[in-house]
């Protein structure tokens, strides 16, 4: 049986970053950075730098960029799978202020229309010889739904994206076999932001979800193994280049110890290290996680 199949999305990111202090409705001077990136795409890519061959069913249009996506995805073990479009790529624009961190983003993801029901069915056979599937908040209802109803014997794993597409998953806790989200999208799928961060842990599992991993920035990642709770110290890091891309980070590090059979503690703990390299790169994914002792 083949390990792991990612479905998601993939953009061409602009990165800018401002070289002051941000000054809204005025011009800014800065620096502007493009690249690769996308949630699944960070991933699979951060999956192929740690040796692990995986399938990625993602749209990418036929435009220059799209090409050289796929190009570099393919060089990199994996193979990519993309519906027919003659829409251009996503393009996801992030502005940074002077410290590095985010001021706002915007996506322009028309093409993800194409990663629809249809798509996902002509590929019904493919995804059922997979162990994991891995997907996230970007995908529409109907082909979330179609996944937890078709493929109930795979191990699915979850990225929540965001506070208002974590959302989607709130049928199916109980079948998740991994959730990854932040403290924010963790409270935004309970309904309740006066919960403190202790107790989701709690909330969660009283859900019946068994394996969870929840970030908190600079704080203690939290997390469900198996239904038990337990967090990780996480070091903090004053030069900060970037921060597009750590929640990526370590939910690759997850994944590669969970399809490595290796437990989730590890995969935790090789997630956050990836995650400091990100930090202190100038990309979504850094290529030093390559050298990572593992």
């Amino acid at each position: 049986m083949r390990k792991v199949c990612l479905i998601g999305a993939s953009t061409v990111d602009y990165i800018a970053t401002s070289n002051d202090r941000f000054i809204l409705k005025d011009k800014n001077a800065g620096k502007i950075k493009i690249s690769f990136g996308g949630v699944m795409r960070n991933v699979a890519y951060s999956l192929g730098l740690l040796s692990d061959k995986c399938t990625f069913l993602t749209p990418i249009g036929n435009d220059l960029y799209g090409l050289k996506n796929k190009e570099e995805l393919e060089k990199n073990n994996i193979t990519v799978i993309s519906p027919k479009t003659d829409k251009n790529s996503a393009i996801y624009l992030c502005l940074n202020d002077n410290d590095n961190d985010m001021i706002c983003g915007l996506t322009d993801n028309e093409i993800f229309e194409s990663l629809n029901l249809s798509f996902l069915k002509d590929n019904e056979i493919l995804l059922s010889s997979f162990e994991y599937l891995i997907i996230d908040g970007n995908l529409k209802e109907d082909c979330i739904e179609y996944i937890f109803h078709k493929f109930k014997d795979k191990k699915i794993i979850v990225e929540a994206v965001s506070n208002l597409k974590v959302k989607k998953f709130s049928p199916y806790l109980k079948e998740i076999f991994l959730l990854k989200c932040n403290s924010y999208e963790a409270k935004a799928l309970l309904e309740d932001g006066n919960n403190k961060d202790e107790s989701l842990l709690d909330e969660f599992l009283n859900k019946g979800l068994k394996n969870l991993v929840i970030s908190q920035g600079s704080s203690d990642v939290l997390y469900l193994d198996n239904g038990i709770k337990k967090k990780k110290e996480v070091q903090i890091i004053k030069d900060i280049k970037n921060t597009t891309g750590c929640g990526d980070a370590l939910f690759s590090g997850i994944i590669h110890s969970l399809i490595n059979d290796k437990s989730l503690d590890k995969g935790v703990e090789l997630g956050i290290k990836m995650a400091y390299l990100t930090l202190l790169s100038d990309s979504a994914v850094s290529l030093e996680i390559k050298n990572l002792v593992i």
